[in-house]
């Protein structure tokens, strides 16, 4: 009965993919609807493909504008698609995902690679056994070519670990690419991969999207199982795709997505999520009719937000132009900006959190706590004092701040959604950040760090929207209710049809012979 699920899962798929054209794509710009036609057209292997992105990572990571996205590849890498490759020639394939690689931020369990959430101290440790989300993909035959870098145990904002050193933005060498998935980011972008799946605990799947020119979801919390991953919060974490379009990481959140007895937060999913793949809501005219509310508290006020300002409000004018509904000037009537510290909790929780995680990796860790990681002195220096800190802090099931600001977070979500409920929307949508990203050495934070999904548990999508005068990528987000993210994808994918905004990186051009053809 499984197997003909997923046999029908992918016949839905394919028949919503669009008409395969004839085209020559390189590995910047190649969707994975792309990287099908051509393995249908017999013109690519998921081998060639493979190769070709270990060639880019070889020429770009640590060479060239030397990116450091990847901390390190898989060694099995190749080997997997060669059976695949084999087993596609004798079955057919077994999903859309079937040998297309992905790269996997480093907190991410991986059986293929090893996990080291960027410390030193546990480089070259290798878990017992891969995530939930890792098994759910390769289940539907993706592979792990690459872990990510980040920053150092998801605790930044600049892609910097002590592993493998600091994360590059390919759009300015100066520039924050965004954290802390920040690896996964660029490596989609840069080509290094066809899809990304990164993490957040506050916005860390989306800014690094939005640095990067990518579509990235934070999902609604319950849906994407954290087991395997290397946490913050238990109650703020979340798993999510990054991709180059929306039909993509409409697609890697079909078999991302699902109940999973080992989170038992994915419990709150169960009747709220459609059978079909998200893919298969997908239309140019998904804006049409649609009902969207602009949340203007998320408009920053001053004069260096009008730059971005002005560009969203531009993008709103596509938004009414492709037949959607707007209703301007919707607020919380909270000043929404000096309220997200209120409702911040996730370095409370911390340290029990990382206790689970250390105990599902077993003697896989050398270092079983926190106490013994920060003795160690291998981990980012900057970070032992802050570690300690939290260590020093104990439990804080106890604490009226704590439990103040989980009330908080309970309090503003129940806001938002009886907003949307009021005036019938499908999404609230605002500026995802307000100025783009910051230089090097400074944290992607304040101005640039929207938190407003991650203390709600709402999902949110973000969605290239155009660059500054910089050059510099910027984006919308589209917000919704709990377990709404079909929604979102519908009317993501229709904003992105009608514009057409992602732009590609010039420090990582094409190398010979690696385009793809179908």
């Amino acid at each position: 009965m499984v197997g003909v699920l997923k046999k029908l899962l992918f016949v839905i798929i394919v028949l919503t993919s669009p008409i395969p054209v004839l085209a020559d794509i390189d590995l910047r710009t190649a969707t994975v609807q792309d990287i099908n036609r051509a393995f249908e057209a017999g013109t690519l292997t998921s081998e060639e493909l493979v190769t070709r992105y270990l060639a880019r990572i070889e020429a770009y990571n640590l060479q060239g504008p030397t990116l450091r996205a990847v901390i390190v590849v898989a060694p099995n890498a190749l080997e997997r698609a060669r059976e695949l490759d084999r087993e596609r020639a004798e079955f057919g394939p077994r999903s859309p995902l079937h040998g297309i690689p992905i790269v996997v931020k480093d907190t991410v369990d991986t059986v293929d690679a090893p996990t080291s959430g960027g410390a030193i101290g546990y480089a070259n440790t290798y878990p017992l056994r891969d995530a939930t989300v890792i098994r759910k993909v390769k289940e539907a035959g993706a592979i792990i070519i690459a872990k990510g870098n980040l920053d150092e145990f998801n605790l930044g904002s600049m892609g910097l670990s002590s592993i493998a050193g600091q994360t590059l933005n390919p759009y300015d060498l100066t520039r924050n690419p965004g954290g802390s998935s920040a690896g996964p980011g660029v490596s989609v972008t840069a080509g290094f991969a066809a899809l990304g799946i990164g993490t957040e605990t506050g916005a860390s799947i989306r800014s690094p999207s939005s640095n990067s020119s990518l579509v990235g979801l934070a999902p609604s919390q319950g849906l994407i199982s954290r087991a395997g991953l290397l946490p913050i919060s238990y109650t703020q974490d979340r798993a999510g795709p990054m991709a180059r379009s929306v039909w993509d990481a409409a697609l890697l959140a079909s078999y991302m997505r699902g109940l999973d007895g080992e989170d038992l937060f994915t419990h709150a999913s169960l009747g709220k999520i459609p059978e079909e793949p998200y893919t298969s809501f997908l239309s140019k005219d998904g804006l049409r009719g649609a009902r969207i509310g602009v949340l203007r508290d998320l408009f920053r006020e001053g004069t260096e937000y009008e730059e971005i300002n002005k560009l969203i409000e531009g993008q709103i004018g596509v938004l009414i132009q492709q037949g959607a509904v707007v209703m301007d000037g919707i607020t919380t009537g909270i000043d929404l900006v000096k309220f997200f510290p209120l409702a911040r909790a996730s370095t409370e929780e911390f340290t029990e959190a990382f206790r689970v995680y250390a105990a599902r990796r077993g003697d896989t860790l050398p270092y079983t706590t926190l106490q013994e990681l920060v003795d160690s002195g291998k981990m980012l220096e900057r970070l032992m004092e802050d570690y300690q800190e939290y260590i020093d802090e104990g439990s804080t099931e106890f604490d009226p701040l704590y439990l103040a600001k989980l009330q908080n977070r309970e309090n503003i979500k129940k806001i938002l959604v009886e907003i949307m409920d009021r005036h019938e929307l499908d999404a609230l949508v605002h500026p995802f950040k307000s100025l783009a990203a910051p230089p090097l050495g400074t944290g992607d934070r304040g101005p640039r760090d929207n938190p407003i999904s991650a203390i709600t548990g709402m999902p949110a999508l973000v969605v290239p929207a155009g660059v500054n005068s910089e050059g510099l990528p910027i984006s919308i987000e589209f917000l919704g209710r709990p377990f709404s993210e079909q929604v979102l994808f519908r009317l993501g994918y229709a904003y992105e049809q009608a514009t057409h905004h992602r732009i590609v990186p010039e420090t990582t051009p094409p190398l010979p012979g690696e385009e793809i053809s179908f």
